[in-house]
């Protein structure tokens, strides 16, 4: 049920790093919330945070977070391998949860964090950002569901030192960046994924890495219950200014739509509707604010914008894919009973 409320929402960040500047802004900037505290295990850099965007207090402990009854909000934006006990700590402490991407680094913890924020009756947002573009919600609002796409993150030789590359802390390229072109596909086909089929490995750094787990590059065809099917290309192989670091196509039998431009552009080719004459239209609309979608979810008791199940899903191809790469066959997906009840 809707509610009302006359003050605004408190609110906390769990990771002050190069990505909590981003949600620090999003936060100030957003009238309903009022910014608590910030944390980070370099106390320095929670300090400096809370001397940027102000707040109540800086601390480099997050009970102390969980534990103040003045915070509804935590957004974590720390290492990967620590997403999942922080949300868990933070739903059973009563607050709601704005996490980074990935949700966590394997399915099973997402499921821990998805059962945490049932038992709890709290919400959960991923920070998958290619859904808040408006480039990519106006290809979704105007084409039918994908039959066939193409989706791939292109970038330049990789810092190697960065502690998403760490095996254990990040996982590699396809934990950091990989779930969003996951996330976006599945969410462009409306339909789950049940088969893929995956190659790469070690491509562009052989024997450079901190564990022969870790992959660099990943080309997979993932097929969906819906008969589409789709390519997915990531790799630090190299940037091109021509295609920019994300590159879409989407395909739905009458039109098609390219995002690029870090899917801030959309060019949609199809059939005018009066002479059957294909025409093209490009456009930028801007992002939409996020926090809001966050804050709306909680007064109308509604699911987020990006709720668990994107994340559960985008981590589980990810999985998938890194699976089928190592083992050198393609993989049946197995759907968890949370996703097959909701597909």
């Amino acid at each position: 049920m809707a509610g009302s409320r006359a003050r605004p929402f408190g609110w906390a960040l769990i990771g002050c790093g190069n990505v909590g500047r981003s949600h620090s802004r999003w936060a100030v900037e957003t009238p309903d919330i009022d910014v608590r505290a910030f944390c980070d295990i370099n106390e320095d850099a929670a300090s400096s945070y809370y001397e940027q965007y102000e707040g109540g207090y800086y601390t480099a402990d997050p009970a102390r977070v969980f534990a103040d009854p003045d915070i509804e909000i935590v957004t974590i934006a720390t290492t990967h391998a620590t997403h999942a006990e922080l949300a868990i700590a933070a739903f059973e402490a009563g607050k709601h949860v704005y996490l980074e991407k990935p949700m966590a680094m394997s399915t099973v913890d997402c499921l821990r964090i998805y059962e945490a924020m049932e038992a709890a009756g709290r919400k959960l947002m991923i920070n998958f950002s290619i859904r808040f573009s408006g480039a990519t919600r106006a290809i979704k609002s105007r084409l039918k569901p994908a039959k066939v796409s193409n989706a791939q993150c292109m970038m330049a030789p990789a810092d190697l030192t960065r502690w998403q590359w760490d095996p254990v802390l990040g996982g590699g390229l396809l934990f950091d960046v990989g779930v969003h072109l996951a996330d976006t596909l599945c969410w462009m086909h409306s339909s789950p994924p049940v088969w893929v089929s995956g190659t790469g490995g070690q491509v562009t750094h052989p024997g450079g890495l901190a564990s022969d787990e870790i992959i660099d590059t990943a080309s997979a065809t993932i097929r969906f219950a819906n008969g589409s099917v789709a390519n997915y290309l990531m790799s630090d192989a190299g940037f091109s200014e021509a295609l920019t670091k994300w590159f879409f196509v989407f395909n739905d039998g009458e039109q098609s739509a390219v995002l690029d431009k870090h899917f801030r552009r959309a060019t949609i080719t199809g059939p005018d509707p009066v002479s059957g004459e294909l025409s093209t239209e490009t456009f930028t609309p801007p992002f939409i604010d996020r926090m809001p979608l966050l804050l709306d979810a909680i007064r109308n008791d509604t699911e987020t914008y990006t709720p668990a199940r994107t994340g559960i899903l985008a981590t589980l191809v990810v999985e998938n894919i890194i699976e089928s790469i190592h083992s050198g066959r393609p993989q049946e997906i197995e759907l968890p009973d949370v996703l097959r009840s909701q597909a």
